[in-house]
């Protein structure tokens, strides 16, 4: 009994490795064009066209961003990176770099 207790967590623990080994690394990313900025207390929201024609929406904080942080205005073309939440149906990206 003892012996299949330690190969049933062997096999588990491998398993955790295996998948987080395959599980995709970086950052989510995409470019799009601003049309829209809100200006927030600590940053800003913008919303953006996509390349692909649908809109989503970058959070911009200073507190994320630090010294990188900049503001951006309505036309610019830019590619961000960061983690994504789904709001209101659309993608926002928590930006933590801008190119």
């Amino acid at each position: 009994m003892k012996n299949k207790s330690i190969v049933c967590i062997f096999f588990l623990t491998a398993g955790l490795f295996l998948f987080n080994g395959c599980a995709t690394s970086g950052l989510y990313n995409a470019k799009g064009t601003v049309e829209k900025i809100e200006m927030g207390k600590d940053g800003y929201t913008a919303t953006l066209k996509g390349e692909d024609g649908k809109d989503f929406d970058a959070l911009i904080s200073v507190i994320r961003l630090q010294k990188k942080y900049q503001l951006l205005k309505t036309g610019d073309v830019v590619k961000l990176y960061g983690d994504t939440i789904h709001f209101d149906q659309k993608v926002r990206i928590l930006v933590e770099k801008i190119k």
